[in-house]
């Protein structure tokens, strides 16, 4: 009976990790599917029943859309566009969540931030058309910057970064720096960003997976072919009578691969950034 209490904690657990594993698998699934297919021929793909394991594995879809599209142009495109607006956020957001962490006494500092926070309930779909007059009045359109500028200071980059900071970079030490003779961009360059590594990487994580999908305002600015991102190459394989289905498979592939591969590498400092907040400091 003494180890009845500890049996049903176990069992519970153990339901609890089962139900987690079939949630896991769930979502894996499509990409699972995405995998197979891809290495699948037309027919193979809508057969049913389906096959789970491709027999045999070819690999002509690869070639396919290496021949049909100007995919290297394009992975180097997405690679430049998603690379500059990761570091131009990380920059900007970390920049201006340390002066709002550090600076309350600064005259209209809780007014300001509230309006930040307030136009995060602005749709993106509202901003696209003053946006775009923007970039053609500053002679942006059709280049990397017309995608990287755009959305870079974002109010929830902000304001992850000025909650991570009020909580991790301790307010002596940053007068302590003060007292040293260090200026204010030295104390944010050298003490606040290396304590906020694990918030810009998730930041990171979150921009990287966001600029990278960006289709929308990618047709929107993006005019010449050798302009064209990864996303909006693979979205123009769709065809009005027929469509390629094992090249779509093949690029979304390609086009899923580096953002897992970014996710894994950076998984520790990811999961500690969202979870800092979960922890009292």
């Amino acid at each position: 009976m003494s180890n009845s209490p500890k049996m049903r904690r176990m069992l519970a657990m153990g339901v609890f990790y089962v139900v987690l594993t079939a949630i896991a698998f769930l979502f894996l699934f499509p990409f699972y599917w995405l995998l197979i297919s891809a290495f699948k021929t037309q027919a193979q793909i809508f057969t049913i029943p389906p096959q789970w394991i491709p027999h045999p594995v070819i690999f002509n879809n690869f070639v396919e859309l290496y021949r049909e599209t100007n995919l290297f142009r394009a992975f180097l495109n997405s690679c430049i566009i998603s690379g500059g607006n990761v570091l131009l956020t990380l920059f900007l957001c970390s920049l201006a969540g340390y002066a709002f962490a550090k600076y309350p006494q600064a005259r209209g500092h809780g007014k300001l931030f509230n309006f930040i926070l307030a136009s995060m309930m602005i749709p993106g779909a509202v901003t696209l058309i003053p946006s775009f007059l923007m970039l053609v009045w500053l002679h942006l359109i059709n280049t990397y910057w017309a995608m990287i500028i755009p959305g870079s200071a974002s109010a929830f980059g902000i304001f992850w970064m000025r909650q991570y900071m009020s909580s991790n970079v301790p307010d002596d030490l940053v007068n302590a720096a003060r007292i040293d003779g260090c200026t204010e961009f030295e104390i944010y360059w050298r003490i606040a960003v290396p304590i906020s590594k694990p918030a810009l990487a998730a930041l990171g994580i979150m921009q990287l997976i966001a600029s990278w999908n960006n289709l929308m305002w990618a047709f929107v600015v993006l005019r010449t072919p050798n302009m064209l991102t990864l996303p909006v190459v693979i979205y123009l394989l769709q065809g009005e009578v027929r469509t390629p289905f094992g090249m779509l498979m093949a690029g979304g592939l390609m086009t899923t691969l580096p953002l897992i591969l970014a996710f894994l590498f950076f998984q520790k400092q990811f999961v500690a950034g969202i979870t800092a907040g979960a922890i009292k400091q």
